[in-house]
């Protein structure tokens, strides 16, 4: 079963969001704030990480930058969920290394189809 790790400090989204991935099978870890996030995916090794941008403590900008340069979670597929929309913000989640980039107001279910999409996708 893929292991995902969910960090949203809104915690209907999260819940929502959780609630689906358990639905269709999915091992699911929750982060509330970027320190917690980042503390489970380097002890948990989730499949695949959905990161909110705008959290307290690190940002998901923060977190994905530092995963992605990670020798061993630098594989991990990133999915940045955020409010953010401007283009500049979009090109620096490319910078950072995010695998997509999703704004909100988000459809839980186009979430889980890109994530599936990327964990069937070969790794490069």
């Amino acid at each position: 079963m893929p292991r995902i790790l969910i960090a949203d400090d809104q915690p209907d989204l999260l819940a929502i969001l959780s609630s689906r991935f358990r639905a269709l099978g999915f091992d699911v870890l929750e982060a509330r704030n970027g320190a917690e996030a980042m503390e489970l995916a380097r002890d948990e090794t989730p499949d695949v990480i959905s990161l909110d941008v705008m959290m307290p403590e690190l940002n998901g900008f923060q977190i994905c930058r530092d995963l992605k340069g990670d020798p061993e979670l630098g594989v991990i597929p990133i999915v940045l969920l955020t409010a953010k929309s401007s283009e500049a913000d979009r090109f620096w989640g490319s910078e950072v290394g995010a695998d997509l980039y999703l704004t909100k107001p988000i459809d839980p279910g186009t979430v889980v189809l890109h994530v599936q999409e990327l964990l069937e996708a070969p790794v490069q």
